[in-house]
């Protein structure tokens, strides 16, 4: 999954938060921090949700991110546990599926 490491790298880069932390609390919450501003979405779409024997809770996710005009398309796996500590369990897929480039001409 190149597009996965290469989106985790920039987002480390330029904003301290890796893309596992972005989908999962993206996913989970709806929406992305406010420190992304207008440079990321996301559209998170829950498919299953399992409640597993040990009291944890294992959602699946497919969905759009976009991050500086790039659409990504992605599947994954949010585990919730017990105490309410969360991770992102498994990611299926993750690809760009829409850009436009542009250039700016100055006045």
């Amino acid at each position: 999954m190149h597009s996965f490491e290469s989106v985790d790298e920039f987002l480390v880069a330029t904003y301290h938060r890796h893309l596992e932390d972005v989908l999962c609390d993206g996913c989970l919450i709806g929406r992305l921090a406010t420190q992304f501003g207008e440079r990321a979405r996301i559209m998170p779409r829950l498919v299953r949700s399992t409640h597993e024997a040990d009291g944890g809770l294992a959602n699946a996710y497919e969905g759009i991110l976009v991050l500086d005009g790039v659409w990504y398309r992605f599947a994954c796996q949010v585990f919730v546990d017990a105490g309410g500590d969360r991770f992102l369990s498994d990611v299926s897929q993750f690809e760009a599926v829409e850009w436009q480039a542009g250039v700016k001409i100055p006045a």
